[in-house]
C-alpha cells in the first residue's frame, strides 16, 4: 500500500511538472520519468520508468541522462525474446547515459552508455566501462569489461570479455569463455575452443585456430 501511494505521488509530481512544460521547454530536470519528453535535454539526478530510449523521441536532438537511471520494465523479457538486435543497429544516438543504469530490459538501438551497466540483457550502440548481464550483450562497440552468462556479441571492441560465447568482428583486449570468435583479433583468446580468421596474439585452449595454424593447448 504504501509503494501504491509513493508511486501515485511520483507520477502526480510528473505530471505537475510537465504540466509547466507546456509554458516553456524543460532544458533539464533533475528527478524525470522515462522515456523522456521531447522537451527534457537531459536529467541531472534520477530517470525512472520503462526506458530512456525505449521509443523515438523523433526530435533528431540527443538527450542526456547523467546519474541514476533505474528501468523496472515489466515487458523486457518479453522484448528479448522478440527484438531482434540485428536489425536494431543504427548511426545516430537518440540518448547518452553517464553514471549508473540498472535494468530489466536492456537499452534500444540507438543508446550509448558511459558507466556501469547492470542488466537482464543489453542491446545497445555503445558502452563505455562495464556492463553486466544475466543473458547477453550485444552491441556495435564497446570499450571496457563485459560480463555476461551466455554470450557477448560485439562488431568492435577494446577490453575484456567474458562469457560462455564470446564473438567480435573487430576485437583488442582479451575473450575468456567456453567458445571465443573474433574476425580479427589482437590480444589473448582463452577456451576450449578458440577461432579468429586474422590473429595478433595469442590462443590458449582444447583447440585452437587461426589464420597460420591450427593447434591444441596453444596457438599463435
Amino acid at each position: 500500500m504504501k509503494t501504491k501511494i509513493l508511486m501515485t505521488c511520483f507520477f502526480l509530481l510528473q505530471e505537475a511538472i510537465y504540466g509547466q512544460d507546456s509554458i516553456e521547454t524543460v532544458k533539464s530536470k533533475i528527478v524525470s520519468l522515462t522515456p523522456l519528453s521531447k522537451k527534457v535535454k537531459e536529467v541531472n539526478g534520477v530517470a525512472i520508468g520503462l526506458g530512456g530510449s525505449l521509443l523515438d523521441n523523433h526530435t533528431g536532438k540527443t538527450q542526456r541522462i547523467n546519474g541514476f537511471n533505474l528501468e523496472p520494465n515489466p515487458l523486457g523479457i518479453l522484448m528479448w525474446m522478440f527484438g531482434d538486435p540485428a536489425k536494431q543497429r543504427d548511426d545516430g544516438a537518440s540518448l547518452i547515459v553517464n553514471g549508473l543504469t540498472v535494468s530489466s530490459a536492456g537499452y534500444g538501438k540507438t543508446a550509448i552508455h558511459h558507466g556501469l551497466f547492470v542488466s537482464l540483457y543489453n542491446y545497445g550502440k555503445k558502452v563505455s566501462g562495464v556492463s553486466v548481464v544475466g543473458w547477453m550483450n550485444y552491441l556495435d562497440q564497446g570499450n571496457g569489461m563485459f560480463i555476461s552468462v551466455i554470450g557477448n556479441d560485439l562488431a568492435t571492441m577494446k577490453g575484456l570479455s567474458i562469457s560462455a560465447f564470446n564473438a567480435s568482428e573487430k576485437m583488442q583486449g582479451m575473450q575468456i569463455g567456453l567458445s571465443n570468435y573474433s574476425n580479427e583479433m589482437k590480444g589473448v583468446q582463452i577456451g576450449i575452443l578458440n577461432k579468429s580468421k586474422k590473429m595478433k596474439g595469442l590462443q590458449i585452449g582444447i583447440w585452437n585456430k587461426n589464420e597460420r595454424r591450427s593447434l591444441p593447448i596453444i596457438n599463435f
